[in-house]
């Protein structure tokens, strides 16, 4: 029998129990983060179902866990592992662009990256590099945390994003299509009904009549689904616009907060009014005016400022408050 070259296995073939992915088409290989040797899954289990136990390859001796492997993505082991090393990193080093005053503090901070990553692939000075990443995990962990969990939330809105768009294009072709079709079949029906009505048509009045009649038939058929388009673009923003604003709330409460001070205002959770169903004629113009809504302007603002100026400083008479300071101090 040929002894098995551990250091050129066959692409296709498990070292361990021999068996040949030709042979068993089902076969799936697994390799472990820690020294990504390829093993068979029927392998893995049998071997690591107990608990952790040393690789099986020659000369490795690393304990591993069954827990631990995973699928192999990529056909070279090298780019599997870079991609696995470059992630752990990245975990550690999360920061965006937006988090640094100018572009070369940036740039700086990727090549420190980008070192990290070659030195760890590469196993040049593994320990210290370990021990920085370590360090840093340590004293940047609040700042990691919180990147972490705003890039989480920022792809789900992602996501939202991308199945909304789905659906509104579907729904889109769908009402598309059903106008094409219907502008053939009321076409088509339109030429038998004139022609059904002009027979029994009187003179040329009556001839014209019933041919505006038709003409307007049709029109209106034709235009609810128009309709439906308007309508389905119209819920289609607003949802969009819900799902940013939900990415700028994120940002706006990870804002640092600063402590109470009477000049920044009274922080009210619930405002003391509530909004009416007023019309403002004049209001509505700039609302639908695209050369105010092109800079970002929001005719809310317009209210909330107008309302906080009406409201605030009801019910605060300063004198009454200075008699109360005074008779404490005094």
């Amino acid at each position: 029998m040929v002894e098995l070259d551990w250091n050129n296995i066959p692409k296709d073939l498990c070292p361990v129990c021999k068996t040949d992915k030709y042979l068993s088409p089902t076969l799936q290989f697994k390799i472990n983060p820690e020294c990504y040797h390829k093993i068979c899954d029927s392998c893995v289990d049998r071997i690591f179902s107990l608990g952790p136990s040393p690789c099986p390859y020659p000369n490795c001796g690393k304990i591993l866990r069954k827990n631990r492997f995973k699928t192999q993505i990529f056909d070279d082991v090298e780019v599997e592992r870079e991609c696995d090393v470059r992630k752990r990193v990245v975990a550690v080093y999360n920061k965006t662009q937006e988090d640094f005053k100018t572009l070369d503090e940036y740039n700086a901070y990727l090549e420190e990256i980008e070192e990290y990553v070659y030195k760890l692939v590469n196993k040049i000075d593994v320990e210290q590099t370990e021990q920085k990443l370590k360090e840093y995990q340590q004293a940047h962990k609040d700042d990691i945390e919180m990147s972490n969990n705003q890039r989480d939330q920022e792809y789900e809105k992602f996501l939202k994003l991308q199945n909304l768009e789905k659906r509104y294009k579907a729904e889109k072709n769908k009402i598309n299509r059903e106008i094409i079709k219907e502008e053939q079949n009321l076409k088509n029906l339109g030429k038998l009904e004139v022609i059904n009505q002009l027979q029994t048509a009187s003179g040329e009045k009556d001839a014209d009549k019933i041919i505006a009649n038709v003409r307007d038939s049709m029109i209106s058929k034709t235009s609810n689904y128009k309709e439906q388009l308007e309508e389905l673009e119209k819920n289609y923003q607003e949802q969009r616009e819900k799902i940013i604003s939900g990415l700028d709330e994120i940002k706006e409460e990870e804002k640092p907060k600063v402590p109470f001070t009477p000049f920044n205002g009274d922080r009210v959770v619930s405002p003391p009014y509530e909004y009416g169903d007023y019309k403002d004629p004049f209001l509505l113009k700039i609302v639908d005016d695209v050369q105010y809504k092109a800079g970002g302007y929001k005719i809310d603002f317009y209210f909330h400022k107008s309302l906080n100026d009406a409201f605030t400083g009801l019910h605060c008479i300063i004198e009454e408050e200075k008699e109360t300071v005074d008779q404490v101090m005094g």
